[in-house]
């Protein structure tokens, strides 16, 4: 039986994309190794970053001021679990390493185990990730183009989520991603819920302040009163949180406790509209094509957007949803304004139509293309 260690610098039960890593090769019978941040299951599971002593913290942090890429390196894998997973017996036959952090683990291993295959998975361009931060140009942004430069060529196959990112990696690193959309698992036992009097609208996801979930927030003081906002939201900055929670009083919005993310498709079904406003702050989110707008289409909601290049051409073209011309709320809310109720019934049946496009379906045949390739 072939074994996979699959790496993601995240709380692994928590990234969707990384869980369906997770089922694709528990399908194929292979056994699963795990690295990450934390995990609460019950497969084999290493720690990427274990606790640092006080001197190590201070050593870290003179590493990132004068910029020592390759000593950061080094200091990053001497709190690994390395020296454990070296131990196992027999070894793996692939490693699929989810963002950049962790590609320096899986080339490491690679030299120790020169047989094993490398699948390095970029979730974001992360030489670019946080550009509107003065403090991650500062300490992290040099680091991150190494990690790029140094180790992409490393990876016997190169993934990312979109083209428009695919097409930057291959700008900047001479290299020609596989594009794997993070789409969720089909939902066939799904269909459009009624549009009842109440239009329904949905945003779901982290409560990060860099997304300015307050002007969907605002946003609510221009529609009419036939719309009722629902935010689902992981309060990982409390703070944050409580302020929405603050700004949302007197206003026809209600705050949803969040549901397991492989549940988050079938709950949000009961709702009409999927909403998304993403000002493009960085290029990350001037490209973002994200696991809540394809688990939108899973739900079979209509979709409302910004101008957001990748979202907006599917939008377009599989006429499932409204884009506004520019990221300004009132902008946005007057194009729901205008949507009819026998207009939103049209689009969530249009979404029905492409769901099983959307799905993961596609990206399990792309695995199985990529594990033959490597592999063969």
């Amino acid at each position: 039986m072939k074994r996979v260690l699959i790496i993601s610098y995240s709380k692994i039960d928590t990234d969707p994309r990384v869980l369906r890593q997770i089922d694709f090769f528990e399908d194929q019978g292979y056994d699963i190794f795990l690295c990450g941040i934390a995990y609460e299951g019950d497969l084999p599971f290493f720690q990427l970053t274990k606790p640092k002593q006080l001197l190590f913290r201070v050593l870290k942090l003179g590493i990132m001021v004068f910029k020592l890429n390759k000593i950061r390196v080094r200091e990053f894998l001497h709190h690994t679990d390395l020296d454990k997973l070296l131990k196992i017996n027999p070894t793996f036959d692939l490693i699929v390493a989810n963002d950049a952090e962790t590609w320096p683990l899986a080339a490491e291993f690679k030299k120790n185990e020169p047989d094993i295959k490398l699948v390095f998975d970029a979730h974001e361009q992360y030489a670019k990730q946080f550009s509107d931060l003065r403090s991650w140009k500062w300490f992290h942004k040099g680091y991150a183009n190494y990690l790029c430069s140094e180790f992409i060529p490393v990876a016997d196959s190169f993934l990312t989520v979109c083209d428009g990112i695919a097409q930057d990696y291959e700008k900047e690193y001479n290299v020609k991603p596989q594009v794997v959309l993070n789409t969720p698992e089909y939902e066939p036992e799904l269909t459009p819920s009624q549009v009842g009097e109440t239009i329904e609208l949905i945003h779901h996801g982290i409560a990060n302040r860099s997304r300015q979930i307050e002007k969907i927030i605002h946003m609510m003081d221009y529609l009419d009163d036939r719309f009722r906002l629902n935010l689902m939201l992981m309060p990982v900055d409390q703070i944050y949180y409580e302020e929405l929670q603050k700004l949302s009083e007197g206003k026809n919005i209600l705050f949803l406790e969040p549901v397991v993310t492989t549940e988050i498709s079938k709950f949000i079904n009961q709702f009409d509209i999927g909403l998304f406003l993403l000002e493009p702050v960085n290029f990350n989110y001037t490209y973002a094509l994200p696991n809540k707008f394809f688990e939108f289409i899973q739900a079979r909601l209509a979709i409302a957007i910004g101008p957001s290049i990748e979202m907006k051409k599917i939008v377009l073209k599989e006429k499932i949803g409204i884009v506004s011309q520019t990221f300004d709320e009132l902008d946005l809310a007057n194009r729901i304004n205008n949507l009819s109720r026998e207009d939103i019934i049209v689009l969530k049946q249009n979404v029905h139509h492409i769901a099983q496009k959307y799905s993961n379906d596609k990206n399990i045949d792309i695995f199985k293309g990529i594990l033959s390739r490597v592999l063969k």
